[in-house]
Order: C-alpha cells, then structure tokens, then sequence
C-alpha cells in the first residue's frame, strides 16, 4: 500500500499541521521508526535521553546527505517495496491532498 513517511521535530507547528491534513484525509502514514510503534521519527537533537539525541543527530546527517532537506517534516510517499515515489519538505496541503486523490482513485 502506498502511504507516507514522516519526519517531524518537537513543536513544529508545519509537522503538526501535516500530521492533521493527513489524518483529516485518512491520508496512511507511518511516523514511527521501522515498525517500532515505540520508536517515533522525531527527530530531537536536544533530547536528554541520550540515545533518542544520538539517533536524531545521525538521522539529520543522513537526511541532508541523502534527500538534501534543510527543514522538517520532510515526507516521503513510498510503496510496498519502499520506493520512494515523491518527497517534500514543510507543509504542503496541496501535496498532500494531490497524493490523496492518487490513492482514492487506486
């Protein structure tokens, strides 16, 4: 099934707006890491548990070098076999409501 991947931080008003059209389309995404509904994509470099700010610190690095993203959340629509199909940066309700029609029309 095709759905989203979000990377958000703490207080982020455009995560939390993203997150909200999403959920108010019935948009699927996942905002946990790999599965681990214990383990979120927020990413906290400021966090006091140290391995949550580790992961977060590596996280970025990979982000910018990989997608070259300078905010969050960065989005990322991906299928069945994690193809990534689109990806964007910050809140893009037109976006999103573009990839909810794809997905209705499915």
């Amino acid at each position: 099934m095709i759905h989203a991947v979000l990377y958000t931080k703490p207080k982020c008003v455009q995560c939390k707006m993203t997150r909200k059209r999403m959920e108010s389309l019935g948009f699927p995404y996942v905002d946990n890491y790999y599965g681990d509904y214990n383990e979120d994509n927020s990413i906290d470099i400021t966090s006091t548990d140290e391995r949550k700010r580790n992961w977060s610190i590596k996280k970025v690095e990979k982000l910018k070098e990989k997608y070259q993203i300078q905010q969050l959340p960065f989005i990322k629509i991906v299928d069945d076999d994690n193809n990534i199909l689109d990806s964007w940066t910050g809140f893009l309700p037109g976006k999103i409501t573009e990839w909810s029609k794809k997905l209705e029309s499915r």
